[in-house]
């Protein structure tokens, strides 16, 4: 699917772990990629166009969406970023869980397909930041926040404060899940919780896994969530 709105563009790509969202974030001949997996062809289609690959953005450090990293970085000279805490995770199988992931992928209620085993994996990034940072990029804001609760390592990424990448920090059908190792309900509430509600109601969310939406179809969710009347990472 591809979204314009000025000069961005703005395509998502399935990944066949778990269905995660890879997007690809388009300013004329530059290009903005966030949580990447390996495809030939997307990345021939930028060469051919004559892209360059500014930035691979991770926004957090679970294998279903690092996974292309280390591939990118063969292919391309990019700059990989991502959270602090995301950074030191994605450097052990064990913390990016893909030592783990297809017990994990059994665990989770977001369904997809898996490859029949997936090796331990690691990658590195170039640069980290703590708490927040914010990049002018082909005149465009890029805000990046930590948004712990779903990991340690979880991060929203917000565009001219109208595009959200919520990485699995928020989705449209499903409850955020925090139980695994790394994540933390109380952070979710006391910091996550209180950026996602600053933000404009019509702001449009684009999610680690499945549809997009607007960030209004959510309020109730962390309105309850908030009241402690929501208690299970399952379909809301």
């Amino acid at each position: 699917m591809d979204e314009s709105s000025k000069d961005l563009i703005i395509e998502s790509h399935i990944s066949p772990l778990l269905n995660s969202n890879m997007y690809i974030v388009h300013s004329g001949n530059h290009v903005i990629m966030i949580d990447p997996f390996e495809s030939a062809e997307t990345l021939q289609q930028l060469m051919l166009n004559h892209k360059v690959i500014d930035y691979v953005i991770l926004t957090h450090e679970h294998y279903d969406h690092i996974s292309g990293v280390n591939w990118l970085k063969d292919n391309c000279n990019c700059i990989v970023m991502c959270s602090k805490a995301c950074g030191q995770e994605i450097e052990s199988p064990s913390g990016n869980f893909s030592k783990y992931f297809d017990a994990l992928a059994q665990v989770v209620p977001i369904k997809g397909a898996l490859p029949e085993s997936i090796e331990p994996y690691s990658c590195r990034a170039d640069k980290t930041f703590d708490n927040s940072i914010e990049l002018s990029w082909q005149d465009h804001r890029i805000f990046m926040i930590e948004t712990p609760g779903h990991s340690r390592g979880s991060i929203c990424i917000l565009i001219d404060n109208d595009y959200l990448f919520s990485g699995d920090t928020l989705l449209r059908d499903y409850n955020t899940v925090t139980r695994l190792k790394g994540g933390n309900r109380k952070l979710f509430i006391d910091r996550t919780i209180v950026f996602l509600k600053s933000l404009s109601p019509e702001t449009k969310v684009r999610p680690g896994h499945y549809e997009s939406f607007v960030i209004s179809e959510r309020r109730k969710y962390l309105a309850n969530y908030c009241n402690n009347r929501v208690d299970k990472d399952t379909v809301n």
